[in-house]
């Protein structure tokens, strides 16, 4: 089972300078009885908060920047990775997730249970809130009030039956696939942009405001999709895009394992959260590495995260230095 774990105030805070912006008995107490035997997921700033690993369960940190190791402690790139990470080690282990924001937004799509507690108080100025989320995918349970000055109520948000676990392949075959035109390319733009904005927030950074990022992705794409040396294919569920992947065309001097000189830097690859596991990306990256060999390229690069170098190599793909490489 894999769940969340939060408390929010009535306005959906959830933190406030980095702090749960309330104290209240008992509050806490069902999180140490869920967890306890089990793992828990928590984002490299909740950890760094705490200090140390939580005892008497299996600590895992999602961290694209630090690597946290030690006993009952583990660091993962990627809630998914997180999940696989605890069911390998064992099982019947229960994941919980615990925080901070952009872990609740990323694992929503995955959970079974959302434990959220509700706080009877409004916070002034909170600066991190509760994800929003479609409540039809759920049923939702009331139990238990606590709390002597300030209330609280223990609700259960589960999934129902049939929301998660689709029939893939029913789903799948809804899915149509088709080479980026100009009709589409202001949503592919904006697709890329809040890509690129949500790593820089998963490790903690802002981007830089003073960078004018979609003129110049308009100016990049306009020429070299013109001039052929740019090319993405869309994964499409009616008329909504749901996954992309590109390939922009390179020339280096010839060498043995490369007489042509050419290459291909494979980039955009994205699947909506929400449409992962169907081979959608499999199918893109497949489209992206066939035009690369009809432009004559002689390998295929790409920089890899921990998630993607699994389906990498699955696809074929190896280690090469800092890159991974599949051979035309």
């Amino acid at each position: 089972m894999v769940g969340l774990i939060v408390a929010r105030s009535k306005n959906n805070v959830i933190g406030k300078n980095g702090q749960i912006p309330w104290r209240i008995k008992g509050e806490q107490k069902q999180f140490k009885e869920l967890t306890t035997g089990n793992a828990i997921v928590m984002g490299r700033k909740s950890y760094e908060e705490i200090g140390h690993p939580l005892p008497n369960r299996l600590n895992i940190i999602v961290s694209r920047t630090k690597k946290f190791e030690g006993e009952n402690l583990i660091t993962a790139s990627s809630v998914q990775e997180a999940i696989a990470l605890a069911k390998d080690k064992d099982e019947n282990l229960n994941v919980y997730i615990a925080g901070g924001y952009g872990l609740y937004k990323e694992a929503i799509p995955f959970v079974d249970k959302m434990y959220i507690t509700e706080v009877d108080l409004v916070v002034e100025d909170g600066d991190v809130f509760f994800p929003e989320f479609d409540s039809d995918e759920f049923d939702l349970e009331i139990g238990e009030t606590g709390g002597d000055e300030i209330k609280f109520t223990r609700t259960v948000y589960v999934r129902r039956a049939g929301e998660k676990a689709k029939d893939k392949a029913a789903d799948a075959a809804q899915i149509t696939y088709k080479r980026l035109t100009e009709a589409e390319l202001e949503m592919f733009i904006n697709m890329r942009i809040t890509q690129m904005t949500e790593e820089y927030e998963a490790v903690g950074k802002r981007p830089p405001e003073d960078v004018d990022l979609k003129t110049a992705l308009k100016d990049f794409y306009h020429r070299h999709m013109a001039d052929g040396t740019f090319v993405s294919w869309l994964a499409l569920d009616g008329d909504k895009i749901i996954g992309t992947s590109g390939m922009s065309f390179v020339e280096k001097p010839p060498y043995f394992s490369c007489p042509t000189g050419r290459i291909g830097l494979l980039s955009s690859m994205f699947t909506n959260p929400n449409y992962r596991r169907m081979g959608i990306a499999k199918e893109l990256l497949h489209r992206v590495v066939e035009e690369a060999r009809s432009y004559g390229c002689g390998a295929v690069w790409i920089t890899a995260s921990n998630m993607g170098v699994k389906l990498y190599t699955a696809y074929g793909f190896e280690h090469n230095g800092n890159f991974m490489q599949y051979k035309l």
